[in-house]
Order: C-alpha cells, then structure tokens, then sequence
C-alpha cells in the first residue's frame, strides 16, 4: 500500500507539475539502492565492486569509494547489511569497507550465519542469529546512524507498532529515537520470519527518554528499497535542505538512480516456482515454510523488488528521463541460487559467477546496452558530477 501511494503522488505531480528549468550537473542527486535477499547479496556485491573500480579509474583514485558518489544508499535486508558497510565510517572518517571487500565478508562469515543442517522451524526460527549479531557488533563496534558517511534509507518492521520504521539521518531531528547502533539496525532489517528471530533492542534520546524497538526483517514492509531511497531523497528536498533542491519540483531529469537486485527466476519457470493447483493444498505452516523456504517471504521479496522497478521505471520514463534509472537484475536464476540461506562455498562461487555474467547482459530486452556499458556510463556522469563540485567549492 505505501508504494502505491507513492506511486499515485507521483503520477498526480507528473501532470500538475508544470516543470522546471534543468540545473547543473553539480546539483544532481544521486541515489543507490540494494534488494533484500540473504546470501544473494553477492550478487549487488559483486556489481558494486565493479562500479568502483570504475570510478577509481575515472578518478585516478585507489581510495574512492562508492559513498563519495551518492547522495542517499538504501537497502533491505541483506541490502541494508550492504548499505551499512559501504557507509559506516572507520577510524579514519572513510568508509569501513571497500566494495570490493564485501564478498569475501560474505564467504568468510556466511557459513556461520546460514550453518548447514539446520532444520526446517516447527515452533521457532531456522536460525538462532546468535553469530550474525555477535559479527555485526563486532564489525560496527558503537556506530551510531548519525555518522553513517551519507543519507541512508534502511527499511525494518516494528511488530509490536505494526509499523515500518525507516532508518535516515534527516529523520533524526524530529525522530532523535531512530538514532540506533548500525548493528542494530543491520540485524533488524535483516531478521527475516522464520529465518531469524525477532530483534529488541532500546535507545535513549538526550532527554533520557527510552524508547523500545521489536523489529523484523524490512522485506515484511514489502516496501522497495529504490521506493524507499528515492522517497528520502525527495523528503530532504521537501524539507529545504539546500543540496536537494534541484529535485523539489520533482525535476527527475536532477535524478539518477542505481537499482540493484538480488536475482529472481521470473523469466524462466524452475522447480523452485509454484502452481494454484499446488499452493491450494498448502496450510498456514506450508506458506510459511515449503521445500526448505518460505513461500509467502519469497512472494513479497519477489513482489517488491518488481513493484518498485515498475514504479520508477515508468515515472523515469513518462518525464523522459529514463537514461537516469538503471536497474541492475538477473531475473534467470535457477537451482541453488534461488536460495537465500544456501552458503556453501559452491554456491557463493555461483552467485558470483552468476554477478558476472550479468554485467555481459542486457539491461533489458528493449535495449542492446549491457549492464557493464550502462554503468560505465552512469560512473561516468558521478566522477564529472564529484569533480565538478569539488571545483566549485575550491573558488
């Protein structure tokens, strides 16, 4: 419903905004956002590694890193986990992780969040969540959401509320609360039903007014991460802050937008993949758990992450600015790769492969241009973009 409205917002402005002058390459505002999808997270790691390195190229600079790029990165689940690395700073002020560390973080420490042999859950979760905890505190140390290194849009679900709760700097004025360890808002977003338990955890505002949080995975908000990224961007521009400004009206053609998923098997039809004359023997237990996944969590992951595209790939298109959106996402995905819990390195080994051949594909059946070339063109409008500011800002 939260995306539909949006989407309706949006459509109603197109048609009774009556556009505004174009600025500056300098005033654009960048947007990456990063799908939900437990281990296939390699899958946006690996794209990310080779975008990077792209701009490190550009930019004559072994040290850039990817949130020198972007004005707001946002994510779900295992795409919050990537937000948070590439956004939470080290000792030294820079990002915590270079892109091209966060698939080997995967390999090292995936089997011990997705341990082999676990049982389908009866009457608790798959997972106890006890070592993905332990290695994000021990990671993130007491990072709090404030020093993220940009905006950050990080989607989890309050169930006690029975609220979403959006994670962003900009919120911290008017909600201090949100303030939260970024560990504890990696381990919320990522805690998804039947796979990891619900997670509690307090802050306290200056005031020493306590709040407490009881949250699960952000895909229950069935909520795209892109959706939700680019939504913060516009509140901040809303809101006056002066370097959003360019999109108030929302000029989309002051917009560019980097979408990346986790995979899905929508092209092609799998084992994986259910029929109404199965799904209609299924009892509540069958809809949360079947064939070691669960069906219901797959549905809305699936639903969001092609909701979202749909969503924003019309409006781009509709203000003749589709070149800005680009949308990341291999939608053939087949045997062990569907799996969000599958950490063998035989698999990880996949899912990387599979990130590769995928920056040789299409970006979609409508255009010869290959996600490697379209990326290559979009690190090129953020390496013009950052050199031209900086310039500005010498005088």
């Amino acid at each position: 419903m939260a995306t539909t409205r949006f989407f309706i917002i949006l459509i109603f402005m197109i048609f009774t905004t009556t556009g505004s002058a174009s600025s500056g390459l300098d005033e654009m505002v960048t947007v990456l956002s990063i799908d939900g999808g437990g281990i296939k997270g390699i899958i946006p790691a690996t794209i990310l590694a080779f975008l990077e390195g792209e701009l490190q190229e550009l930019d004559h600079n072994k040290d850039a890193r990817i949130a020198d790029y972007f004005d707001v990165i946002g994510g779900i689940s295992t795409g919050g986990l990537l937000t948070t690395m590439i956004t939470a700073p080290n000792e030294n002020n820079r990002p915590l992780f270079a892109a091209k560390d966060i698939t080997p973080f995967y390999f090292e420490n995936g089997p011990s969040i997705f341990p082999p042999g676990a049982w389908p859950p009866i009457s608790g979760p798959k997972y106890d969540g006890i070592y993905f905890h332990q290695i994000l505190q021990e990671v993130l140390g007491e990072t709090r959401l404030h020093q993220a290194l940009t905006e950050v849009a990080i989607a989890s679900f309050d169930i006690k509320t029975l609220q979403p709760v959006i994670f962003t700097k900009a919120a911290l004025a008017k909600s201090p609360e949100l303030d939260a360890k970024m560990s504890d808002i990696c381990y919320s977003t990522a805690a998804a039903p039947t796979y990891f338990p619900p997670y509690n955890f307090t802050t306290v505002d200056a005031n020493g007014k306590q709040y407490q949080f009881n949250m699960v995975d952000g895909a229950v908000t069935a909520a795209s991460p892109a959706v939700v990224a680019v939504t913060a961007a516009v509140r901040r521009a809303t809101e006056g802050d002066p370097a959003y400004r360019s999109i108030k009206s929302l000029n989309f053609k002051n917009i560019l937008v980097i979408s990346l998923g986790t995979g899905d098997s929508t092209d092609i039809v799998t084992p994986e993949s259910y029929t109404a004359e199965e799904a209609a023997k299924w009892g509540a237990f069958d809809w949360l758990w079947h064939n070691n996944t669960s069906p219901l969590l797959k549905m809305i992951a699936s639903a969001s992450s092609y909701m979202g595209d749909y969503y924003l790939a019309t409006i781009f298109q509709a203000l003749d600015s589709e070149k800005n959106y680009l949308r990341v996402q291999e939608h053939a995905l087949v045997g062990s790769t569907t799996v969000m819990d599958n950490a063998t390195d035989a698999n990880m080994n996949l899912l990387v492969q599979v990130a590769e051949d995928l920056l040789k594909k299409p970006v979609s059946k409508e255009t010869s241009e290959t996600n490697e070339e379209a990326l290559k063109r979009f690190a090129k409008v953020l390496s013009d973009r950052k050199k031209l500011r900086a310039s500005k800002a010498s005088y």
